[in-house]
């Protein structure tokens, strides 16, 4: 869905994609094909909907923990609740120099996300950042060895394109979320570009390390990595040389590395 915060003749358009998962009392409708207990999908629709209505404006874990407690409050056979949400970010299109508060152009795949699981009585919160692709074309890892028996490199930098994904579970529900979704993504890309890194467990070792380090309220993070392989072109035939310059997709299983760092008890 796709909800408008009207802001005087600035829009924001919050394009959001929610799903569901119910724990229950669900027997009789399994087994016995019974409807009763069941959240028919049109109440769910019209759930969303006027939740959006109300909270659309807010964080989208904000609206996640509205929509886990309407349910939950709804529907006393439910025992646990877990509301996904994932937003599909626009940005504001340029046209004369001028930034235009009404039109937009698609942006990038990423995604932020959100978690929210609940039994009424205590609830988890996880948010994340999916598909931001990233790319650091040197200075990621040593020196490609040429020779294994004298040490020595050809001084040409390993390239590293990759598609990453983040998660981090909150210690409360009581949370000011936008700033803290500000301070991770700013670790992510800022630790990413300058970490002097031996590898891409080094690095995201280091973006968890900032992340824990600076936002109290966070008690584990989870990075993983998909690498998307490239390698540079072979221009012997030709009679070219190529440092590095030209690289061509390799095709071949994606390598994906993922780590989970806890906060210390």
């Amino acid at each position: 869905m796709l909800r408008i915060v009207r802001r005087g003749d600035r829009h924001d358009p919050r394009d959001l994609t929610v799903s569901f998962r119910f724990e229950g009392e669900f027997v009789a409708s399994f087994v016995q094909g019974q409807s009763d207990g069941l959240l028919p999908g049109e109440t769910i629709k019209n759930i969303v909907h006027a939740a959006a209505r109300r909270h659309g404006a807010d964080e989208i874990e904000a609206l996640a923990l509205a929509l886990a407690a309407e349910v939950i409050e709804r529907q006393p056979r439910i025992s646990k609740v877990r509301v996904e949400i994932a937003e599909t970010r626009w940005q504001r299109l340029e046209a004369g120099g001028k930034t235009q508060a009404q039109t937009f152009l698609l942006g990038s795949p990423e995604e932020r996300t959100a978690i929210v699981t609940s039994n009424g009585k205590q609830m988890s919160v996880v948010s994340g950042i999916d598909q931001l692709t990233v790319m650091r074309s040197a200075g990621f890892a040593p020196p490609r060895q040429t020779d294994k028996d004298d040490g020595k490199s050809d001084g040409l930098q390993p390239l590293l394109v990759g598609v990453l994904s983040v998660r981090w579970t909150y210690t409360s529900g009581d949370v000011t979320f936008g700033v803290y979704r500000q301070a991770v993504r700013n670790a992510v890309v800022e630790t990413f570009a300058w970490h002097a890194s031996q590898s891409v467990q080094h690095v995201l070792y280091a973006i968890a390390d900032v992340v824990l380090s600076t936002c109290d309220e966070i008690r584990e993070i989870t990075l993983a990595f998909h690498e998307r392989p490239y390698r540079p072109a072979d221009l012997f035939s030709t009679g070219t040389e190529n440092p590095d310059e030209l690289f061509v997709v390799v095709d071949e299983p994606l390598g994906v590395v993922e780590v989970t760092v806890e906060r210390s008890a």
